[in-house]
């Protein structure tokens, strides 16, 4: 496999045991800068977007719609359009699915496969014949457990859910198992369970229930989503995000539900973790307002705090985009869960009508920056400190998870193939750390379930090849 950035590979030694005791408070409000033009993206398509490091400069790069967004070293970006260039002509998400060091990218619109040639263009690759339906999402992750990356494709209308699992050679087949035929608007994934496998939720909207599917390891699932309170209601549902949401260790779901009045609203799904067998606790909207036309979530630690905050954006003329902080309470994981509209004062303000929202660094500069209705908005950042964990690994790493303790607390955070109504955040994991400035401990457990243990300094990108590809 080859290794990112041209770098070696850090191994670090055994765990250190000491404790972090600091407060994660942030110091102030966080503010962005519309920087569209300015770095050349007046052209940016308003399309659900993927960010993802294509050509592995160590720049997160954007795919949206019919162009490739190259980022230029973090201070401006080329589109390139024409198909080799740019792979897809539509809504897409990165994963490497030969296992060569390189982001691949699928179009989950057209329903095509196109392969990385080494940063210089992309070619197409043959698939089997899929089930009929158009597409509206797609995940990434290794869902049989074999080292390489299968595709879940969410259909609406007249289609059905399709499972395309790799055989390993670079060609795929449609699984044969039956899917239930709903009304599929976004395809997530995730290891809730912590049993070592992919498991996958999917937002069916028309009044439909969310199904989750619990993976029994060999890409085989049961839908359990009603057996442990994880439907979210019967809802118009198009996107919804995994995230350790109340720093407990365990990934929590929010569920974004476009909402005629009276009907089930959007909610955040507290998981329960092993003492409850990973049921799920209905938590509702903690803050988060009535809009009729809510459409993708986007989570992502904007601030640096610590904690992980929401963006949600909105579809209907008259409704806007919503920036929401987390302001749970810390010392307290039982009370329920609080989120403050903080869209005006971080400038982010009339955002309206758009499926766009997905979190990258695309400046290296420690805090997430946000692609949204057709624009890139830069974070302006704090004083916090934060850290950013880039693993290399089988299929990009997609599926592998991080966990720091601190004050207290378990910060986790996933390598994701897909999350929202098919937008796709960068494959790097960032955590925030507030005022934390001493070294942190990382404990990474990878796609195959082998942990690792790192220590590092805060403010910083740490890059780390899995141990058993390391010398490859």
């Amino acid at each position: 496999m080859k290794k990112p950035y041209g770098v070696a590979p850090i191994l670090f030694p055994a765990l250190l045991a000491f404790s972090l005791l600091a407060s994660l408070a942030a110091p102030g409000q966080v503010t962005f800068e519309d920087v569209t033009e300015p770095v050349g993206l007046s052209g940016l398509e308003d399309q659900m977007a993927c960010w993802g490091d294509f050509n592995n400069d160590g720049y997160a790069d954007l795919h949206c719609g019919a162009t490739l967004w190259r980022n230029d070293g973090g201070t401006g970006f080329t589109g390139l359009t024409s198909g080799t260039e740019r792979g897809s002509g539509g809504p897409s998400i990165w994963g490497d699915y030969d296992n060569d060091g390189d982001l691949d990218i699928f179009d989950y619109d057209q329903r095509q496969l196109y392969r990385n040639e080494s940063g210089q263009g992309f070619t197409k690759i043959p698939l089997p014949e899929l089930p009929a339906g158009a597409g509206l999402g797609g995940c990434w992750a290794d869902y049989n457990g074999d080292g390489f990356l299968d595709l879940y494709l969410g259909a609406v209308l007249h289609g059905i859910d399709t499972i395309l699992l790799s055989t390993g050679d670079g060609a795929f087949k449609v699984t044969e198992q039956q899917l239930i035929k709903r009304y599929a608007r976004g395809v997530t994934s995730c290891d809730y369970d912590e049993d070592g496998d992919q498991d996958v939720y999917v937002s069916n909207y028309w009044l439909q229930p969310n199904i989750l599917w619990q993976n029994d390891g060999t890409g085989t699932f049961g839908d359990v989503a009603a057996a442990i309170d994880a439907t979210a209601g019967r809802g118009h549902s198009i996107g919804s995000a995994w995230g350790d949401i109340d720093n407990d260790g365990y990934f929590d779901l929010f569920a974004g539900n476009f909402a005629h009045p009276g009907q089930h609203q959007s909610r955040f799904l507290k998981n329960l973790g092993p003492t409850r067998q990973y049921h799920f606790q209905d938590k509702g909207q903690c803050g988060v307002a009535y809009q009729e036309s809510y459409g993708s979530p986007a989570l992502s630690d904007y601030d640096n705090d610590g904690d992980l905050d929401l963006y949600f954006t909105t579809v209907y003329a008259g409704d806007s985009c919503v920036l929401y902080r987390n302001d749970s309470n810390p010392s307290d994981p039982d009370e329920p869960w609080k989120f403050t509209d903080v869209t005006a004062a971080a400038g982010l303000a009339g955002l309206k009508n758009t499926y766009q929202a997905c979190w990258a660094d695309f400046d290296n500069d420690g805090d997430l920056d946000l692609a949204t209705d057709g624009k890139l908005f830069r974070n302006t950042g704090n004083a916090n400190h934060w850290l950013k964990v880039h693993l290399a690994g089988t299929g990009s790493a997609i599926g592998a998870k991080a966990t720091v303790a601190l004050g207290g607390r378990t910060l986790s955070r996933q390598v994701e193939g897909g999350t929202g109504e098919g937008n796709q955040n960068d494959l790097t994991m960032h955590f925030g750390l507030g005022p934390h400035a001493a070294p942190i401990e990382l404990l990474i457990t990878w796609p195959n379930g082998q942990q690792q243990a790192v220590t590092t300094p805060v403010d910083r990108l740490v890059e780390i090849v899995m141990p058993n590809e390391s010398a490859q």
